[in-house]
């Protein structure tokens, strides 16, 4: 550990040995380490929090700008998308129900569509399990082989749509941010939307890429 830190060994002791005190490490008998009792304290409470990060806003703000439509983001917690910011734009549209919190119909928003994909091995089984596949709109995805081949698509893609499937009139586009645990979209009516799909989209996906990790941005080139 302290040679894969670069920090002195006994600098290393101290670190291990305070984690360990505090319940985030815990000592085994053969002397390794794992995760202590309270790294899952620190889950939870970071999944319970709908605050958004500045950094993400400041580029919602600038997909905003840039494209004159509301942008939205929003992060996988407990099971669902949320919505953590919203950012009005110059002719923007607001699609009814949405507001800050929101959560529900993962599988009909782009942004929901977004962290299904990207999210660890077994989201979208767990999601199936745990929700049922509503259908706001004659549009939206009703059956859980659809909902993989759409997921499919969004990683080959980097990016997710939603055409009228959870709004009738309206569109939407988003992509990943960060760690892929996070998306960034906007909302237009559908008529706009298809008049500057391409420039929306790209626009979506050039300013989600400035917040990638980069083993994420090297798997969606």
């Amino acid at each position: 550990m302290a040679a894969a830190l670069e920090v002195p060994l006994p600098t290393a002791y101290h670190l291990l040995n305070t984690l360990t005190e505090e319940g985030l490490l815990t000592k085994l008998d053969d002397r390794r380490y794992q995760l202590g009792p309270r790294v899952g304290v620190l889950a939870e409470a970071f999944a319970a929090q709908i605050s958004a990060p500045e950094h993400l806003v400041a580029r919602l703000r600038e997909l905003s700008d840039r494209t004159g439509e509301t942008s939205y983001l929003s992060a996988w917690r407990r099971g669902d998308s949320v919505l953590l910011s919203i950012i009005e734009g110059r002719q923007a549209v607001r699609v009814s129900g949405l507001h800050l919190g929101y959560s529900g119909l993962t599988h009909a928003r782009a942004s929901g569509k977004v962290l299904l994909a990207y999210g660890p091995p077994g989201t979208i089984e767990a999601y199936l399990q745990s929700h049922a596949m509503e259908t706001p709109t004659g549009r939206t995805v009703n059956d859980g082989g659809a909902l993989q081949a759409e997921a499919a698509r969004t990683r080959a893609a980097g990016y997710a749509v939603d055409e009228e499937e959870f709004a009738e009139g309206v569109s939407c586009v988003a992509a990943p941010v960060a760690d892929g645990s996070m998306a960034i979209g906007i909302s237009a009516p559908s008529e706009r939307f298809r008049e500057r799909r391409a420039e929306l989209i790209d626009t979506v996906v050039e300013i989600a890429s400035m917040t990638m990790i980069p083993s994420l941005r090297s798997a969606t080139a």
